[in-house]
């Protein structure tokens, strides 16, 4: 009897070592502070990039720029929720890394990949805002390219907030990140489209990448517009 008592007292001892304690949880994020004041903000072009990438013949991604953005946000602080946005992209500001002899900026904007000269914008206009975390939302609207208007979502972050610019300029600025995807072909961007290998052309899929900076002005002495380059 005592010798099955600590039979079973030294399985029990054995089971206890053996169990993994349980992982910590991880912190949750801390909410970034919204200093900005709510109201319709202009995007700073001088500060703002929004970048697309397409995977090039299966060996990497492919960055394309575009330098002419403008657009506006109707921003509220106290409910995020009801926030909205518009933006524009000049087509022909597509900006490529290639330094070659041939224009092609020009071949990219003026053909039958963007015909710049025929629709000359892209545009995206929110429709709705999801909070998905204290300082993350998905913002849904329609984005038109080449005169086709499809739905998007963006991934979008909040960085940070100023009620005024930290060197002392008369503009309340706010700022965000956003990623997203689409299918070019949706819009009839078909040259040189990859087959299911992936590895004979540019891909379908379309990668974009928004860094964006949005100032309004605030009460206080005259100085500097909101959208001249400023530090």
């Amino acid at each position: 009897m005592i010798m099955r008592t600590l039979c079973v007292a030294a399985m029990l001892a054995l089971a206890a070592c053996n169990q993994t304690a349980p992982a910590p949880e991880a912190p949750q994020e801390a909410a970034i502070p919204v200093n900005a004041p709510s109201g319709e903000y202009a995007l700073d072009p001088h500060h703002t990039t929004v970048t697309v990438s397409a995977r090039h013949f299966g060996l990497a991604d492919y960055v394309l720029r575009f330098n002419g953005v403008s657009g506006t946000l109707n921003f509220n602080a106290e409910n995020p929720e009801q926030s909205s946005i518009t933006a524009t992209v000049a087509v022909n500001t597509l900006d490529t890394p290639y330094t070659g002899d041939r224009d092609f900026d020009a071949e990219l904007q003026n053909s039958e990949w963007l015909d710049a000269a025929g629709h000359p914008t892209a545009t995206f206009r929110s429709t709705s805002v999801e909070r998905t975390g204290p300082n993350t939302a998905r913002v849904t609207g329609d984005i038109t390219i080449k005169g086709v208007t499809q739905p998007i979502t963006l991934d979008v972050a909040y960085n940070a907030s100023h009620a005024q610019h930290p060197m002392g300029f008369p503009i309340a600025l706010i700022g965000f990140s956003a990623t997203g995807q689409l299918q070019r072909s949706v819009f009839g961007v078909n040259s040189l489209m990859a087959s299911a290998t992936g590895n004979d052309g540019v891909s379908d899929v379309v990668a974009i990448q928004i860094e964006a900076e949005f100032t309004r002005p605030v009460d206080g002495p005259a100085g500097r517009q909101p959208n001249e380059p400023v530090n």
